[in-house]
């Protein structure tokens, strides 16, 4: 999974973004201490969707089902597998979504999840996590190395490093040929592949030859699953027949909240 999944206590959780502190100076004996001033920067809100699907069956379709293909799809205790197969094609094309659209959308603090004009709150120098160009070798480390170099909101080094290489179909073997090679990929060369400790995942809704690097630090908690209600599996009998009623239900928030640990290209 490529987000910070965690338990939500209410429908709706804020995630405010302050400043950040500036380095310490320098002082001499007996001088004031030095003070900082701290700015209040913006808030990223995720709020808690219901999602739920059902089917009714007669009673004769259950009876008679010799394969137990209805027995076990819905039934509190089953497997509830086609359900919940349902449920998990929602939750990976909704997270999908998030990086598809991360390149135009408007988040939290005014411009787009990946982008190279953040603002900073205390500093006049502006945040860049957007890296441009194809997955290569030689890309893939200029993303790690803009990893290396994002800052927070005083523009400090905050030492993230990518430990995932998130990607989509079509970039599947590109990934694992980069990061599993011996030598650096795609060379005649005796050159060392130096790409250590990044893991190529690679997800089935992400469009085209985006690629994306990612901290999974959760003190970043950068793309964010909150579980407000998680999936249940149930069924009732419908009201003066003898068929049934098979369904499940959850409630969950998706998005990002923060841009620190993130890089990502467009792949062009």
């Amino acid at each position: 999974m490529i987000t910070t999944v965690y338990d939500m206590t209410k429908s709706e959780d804020t995630f405010p973004h302050v400043g950040d502190f500036q380095m310490w100076d320098s002082n001499t004996e007996g001088n004031t201490i030095n003070e900082s001033e701290i700015s209040e920067g913006d808030t990223a809100t995720l709020t808690a969707e219901r999602f739920d699907n059902g089917y009714d069956v007669t009673w004769e379709l259950v009876r008679d089902d010799q394969y137990d293909v209805f027995s076990g799809m819905g039934a509190k205790g089953k497997s509830a597998s086609g359900l919940a197969y349902g449920l998990q094609a929602r939750i990976e094309t909704l997270i999908a979504d998030i990086v598809n659209d991360g390149f135009s959308n408007v988040g939290y603090d005014g411009v787009a999840m990946f982008s190279n004009s953040h603002p900073l709150y205390d500093s006049n120098e502006l945040g860049d996590n957007l890296i441009t160009g194809a997955l290569t070798p030689a890309n893939l480390k200029d993303g790690m190395t803009l990893m290396r170099r994002q800052v927070n909101n005083a523009n400090l080094k905050i030492a993230a490093k990518a430990k995932q290489l998130i990607t989509g179909p079509d970039l599947e073997w590109t990934s694992k040929e980069i990061t599993a090679s011996q030598n650096q990929a795609f060379e005649q060369s005796n050159t060392k592949n130096v790409i250590e400790g990044l893991k190529p995942i690679c997800m089935d809704y992400i469009e085209g030859d985006t690629w994306v690097l990612r901290d999974t630090n959760p003190l970043f908690q950068n793309i964010s699953l909150g579980w407000r209600d998680k999936v249940s599996f149930d069924k009732e009998k419908i009201q003066k027949t003898v068929d049934w009623f098979y369904y499940g239900y959850a409630r969950f928030s998706y998005g990002y909240v923060s841009r620190l640990g993130l890089v990502g290209s467009t792949g062009a």
